[in-house]
C-alpha cells in the first residue's frame, strides 16, 4: 500500500542546508499498522506528511497503492489525497464555523458523496457522538473533538489512515478510547494505519515500529 525509496528532505535557510531526512526506506502492506517513533526534531511528522502528499520530497520516491507522488503535481497528490487518503491531526483542525456534522461532511461534499448528510450522521454515531451532531468545536471537549476528527478521516473510506500524535492532546484515559476508536474503525474499515507517536504502548498497539533518530531510521520491529 505504501512503498518509501531512499527519501531525503532538505530545507535550505540562506547558505545553510537541514538534512530533515536522510535515505528513508520503507514498505507497509495494505492493511496493516504501522508506528513511528522518535524523538523530538527527528522527523516523524515531515516523514508522515510527505507520505501523506502534503509536502514534496528533496529526492526518493513515494507510492501509495502503486502511485507515484514524486512525480505528481500539487493538485494531483490532493486528488490522490481526496480519494485514497485520511489524516488525523494531534491538535485536530476541525473548521470552527461548522458544526461537527458539517465539519465530517466537508470530505464528503468535495468527494461529490451522495448521501453526505446520513454517511456523517453514521459516522459520528459510530464515534459515539450521535447526540452533538449541531455543536461546534469551541462547544466540544478534546476527546469529542478528537472523535470528530476521526470520522472526518473516515469519511471517504480510506485506504491508508496517518496520524500524527492521536491522543498527544488527551488525558490518559480519553486517549486510552481514542486509541481504541482508531484501531476499531481501523479493523472495520480494513484501513492501512500509520501513526506517529512518543507513547510506547501506544506503538506496541501496531503490529510494526519504526525509530526514527535524526532524520534516520535506527530500527525496525514487530509490535
Amino acid at each position: 500500500m505504501l512503498q518509501v525509496h531512499q527519501l531525503n528532505k532538505t530545507y535550505k535557510s540562506g547558505d545553510n542546508e537541514l538534512n530533515v531526512l536522510k535515505d528513508i526506506t520503507f514498505h507497509v502492506k495494505a492493511g496493516e499498522s504501522l508506528a513511528i517513533m522518535g524523538p523530538s526534531g527527528s522527523g516523524k511528522t515531515t516523514l508522515l506528511g510527505l507520505c501523506a502528499g502534503l509536502d514534496q520530497a528533496t529526492s526518493g520516491d513515494i507510492m501509495i497503492d502503486g502511485q507515484s507522488l514524486t512525480s505528481m503535481s500539487e493538485d494531483e497528490r490532493a486528488a490522490l489525497r481526496k480519494q485514497y487518503v485520511g489524516f488525523i491531526f494531534q491538535n485536530f483542525q476541525l473548521l470552527p464555523t461548522l458544526t461537527a456534522l458539517e465539519n465530517v461532511m466537508v470530505p464528503l461534499e468535495l468527494k461529490k458523496s451522495p448521501d453526505a448528510k446520513n454517511k456523517a450522521l453514521s459516522l459520528l454515531d459510530k464515534v459515539g457522538l450521535s447526540g452533538r451532531t449541531h455543536h461546534f468545536p469551541s462547544q466540544l471537549s478534546g476527546g469529542e473533538q478528537q472523535r470528530v476528527a476521526i470520522a472526518r478521516a473516515f469519511a471517504n473510506a480510506p485506504k491508508i489512515l496517518f496520524a500524527d500524535e492521536p491522543t498527544g492532546n488527551l488525558d490518559a484515559d480519553t486517549g486510552d478510547n481514542i486509541e481504541d476508536l482508531i484501531f476499531q474503525m481501523n479493523k472495520d474499515q480494513n484501513t492501512t494505519l500509520i501513526l506517529v507517536t512518543h507513547d510506547p504502548n501506544l506503538a506496541k498497539r501496531t503490529e510494526r515500529t519504526l525509530h526514527i533518530k535524526g532524520g534516520q531510521i535506527t530500527e525496525a520491529n514487530h509490535g
